[in-house]
């Protein structure tokens, strides 16, 4: 897996499960990081998604419940990982550096995302038809929903109605429908169902 903009490179080492960060104009390394959760669970990288109007990078790690945004905006606040008392007090340990790992936990193992680029939302699901509407600002999900076939977010597309967007929600061929690939409209703020 590797992922390049203009100004950097990721790039996955699915050997030592390590993600390398570089600096293109440079090619001076700015981070590794491995790629496992608290228990050390390591996992793969699937996907990684440009949120530019954030200035990060979003990790999709199939193998663990939880989801990674790496910030390369310098006035990033820290990040802090684990348990930490109160924030306010400075207690804990900051990680005040480029690409620090903001983690935010899943109830389970998602894979096919499609980020909001306007918005602090992605949407995602695993292959058994679960579907998430996740918010990045509070990091946790607004909206879960079990489907009884496989729905396609990566394969979706999002529409910007300027006060919100739409998720053109593509579905799995469904008896119900009658058509090979129905479309679920979904509003990404709240996770309810629109119809036109």
């Amino acid at each position: 897996m590797r992922f390049e903009t203009e100004r950097y490179q990721l790039s996955e080492d699915p050997t030592k499960h390590q993600l390398s960060i570089i600096d293109r104009s440079t090619q001076q390394s700015l981070r590794t990081l491995t790629l496992q959760d608290k228990q050390r669970k390591p996992s793969r990288l699937s996907a990684v998604l440009h949120h530019a109007r954030r200035q990060s990078f979003i990790l999709v790690l199939p193998d663990i419940a939880e989801l990674w945004e790496l910030s390369y905006d310098p006035k990033a606040e820290p990040v802090y990982q684990g348990w930490v008392h109160d924030y306010q007090m400075g207690e804990g340990i900051a990680d005040t550096q480029l690409f620090a790992p903001r983690k935010t936990l899943l109830t389970t193992s998602l894979d096919c995302f499609i980020l909001d680029p306007q918005r602090p939302y992605l949407a995602g699901a695993d292959t058994h038809g679960k579907f998430q509407i996740i918010n990045l600002d509070i990091r946790r999900k607004i909206i879960e929903t079990q489907f009884d076939h496989p729905v396609f977010p990566c394969e979706s597309v999002i529409e910007d109605m300027g006060s919100t967007s739409i998720l053109h929600l593509k579905m799995q061929h469904s008896a119900t429908t009658g058509a090979d690939h129905p479309i679920l409209m979904i509003n990404m703020k709240t996770g309810q169902q629109v119809k036109r």
